[in-house]
């Protein structure tokens, strides 16, 4: 996910800041290549994700079925006897960030249309497009999805790219009851290049569209664990004025770590695991990150909450009535972690604190 900017406009001043933050970061993290799991928090008011919601009502493993329309053969599995890493869907990894394909397809460029039906076992659930053969690398498909007919409201855009990084959805995909059979159809409806739209759809290249549902954590087939494992890394907040970090228990790493600190105008927080598990940090017994991590690159899912001072309400409205100067409790829980981590707590008043 990418960083996502707060309602409103902060000051010039405050967005330099920010954006040097999010540069420091971005170079950091790419250079142990994985995402940070990272969130914030303010009590003048922002936007926050809340990552890894648990699937409702999910059946792990269920056969999903891909029947494709006509002409459009699909590489969707009829049958999963177990959960296999490193599995291939088509050109999509079976498993992928916590999600499993279901039902796959792919159809040419000129028929703009892919449409695929599987039984759904999951309404936590994943679109993923791919477009090789585009006549050329900057130009991109703008789709849309409907769920039995119905549009979803989901908007997509197919490049010539593979990635399989889950978006977070703001509310579930309309249109999913678990245990219905449903067809799901993905329309071109436009192109671009460089961002300008073009005239006419291109008739070159491949679609490739895939369903996913979400995958309960213990069921899903973890890559082999190396035989040394480094140590996580700040990502680049640890050097800066008022953070505090915490490490995970040696002896532990699911033992509950808590500070306590005085609340000034929020706080940012960088969780950084550096093997599979589910991490969540808490204030005051509000969560303010929930995430998943599958794998021991040394990163994890990751949002981001900017806060820009003098907007009205507050990233979490839990935490509405904290005021500065005030004490708050952050607790950082991990389940089903075999390795350390480390969690950054930032002052958004920088200099409030000194380094943990």
């Amino acid at each position: 996910m990418e960083e996502r900017s707060a309602q409103g406009a902060p000051a010039r001043d405050r967005l330099e800041e920010i954006q040097r933050r999010i540069r420091v970061r971005r170079r950091r993290r790419a250079a142990v290549g994985a995402a940070t799991a990272v969130a914030a928090l303010a009590g003048a008011g922002a936007f926050v994700a809340v990552l890894g919601d648990q699937p409702t009502r999910s059946a792990p493993f269920a056969s999903g079925s891909a029947t494709p329309s006509a002409g459009q053969p699909t590489a969707g599995p009829s049958a999963v006897p177990s959960p296999v890493a490193g599995r291939k869907v088509g050109p999509f990894a079976e498993y992928a960030r916590g999600y499993r394909v279901v039902a796959a397809g792919r159809a040419p460029v000129s028929a703009k249309k892919v449409q695929l039906t599987w039984t759904v076992t999951s309404t936590d659930v994943q679109f993923f497009s791919y477009c090789p053969g585009l006549p050329d690398k900057h130009v991109s498909l703008d789709a849309e999805i409907a769920i039995n007919g119905d549009p979803t409201g989901v908007f997509m855009n197919c490049i010539s790219e593979l990635h399989q990084d889950p978006i977070r959805s703001e509310a579930p995909v309309s249109g999913l009851n678990v245990g219905d059979t449903v067809t799901v159809t993905y329309t071109v409806t436009g192109a671009q290049d460089n961002g300008r739209r073009l005239g006419t759809i291109p008739t070159r290249g491949t679609l490739h569209f895939a369903v996913a549902e979400k995958v309960p954590f213990t069921a899903y087939p973890l890559p082999s664990r190396p035989a040394a494992l480094k140590p996580p890394k700040p990502d680049g907040m640890a050097d800066e004025a008022g953070t505090k970090v915490l490490h995970s228990d040696p002896a532990d790493p699911n033992r509950t770590v808590s500070i306590t600190l005085p609340w000034y105008q929020g706080y940012e927080v960088t969780l950084i695991p550096q093997t599979p598990g589910i991490y969540r940090v808490s204030i005051n017994g509000v969560s303010v990150l929930d995430g998943e991590v599958h794998d021991y690159a040394g990163g994890g899912l990751n949002a981001t909450c900017q806060v820009a001072r003098g907007e009205q309400g507050t990233c979490v409205p839990a935490l509405r009535s904290v005021k500065d100067g005030e004490n708050v409790r952050v607790d950082v829980t991990a389940q089903h972690a075999t390795g350390p981590w480390l969690t950054e707590v930032r002052s958004q008043r920088q200099g409030s604190a000194g380094h943990g």
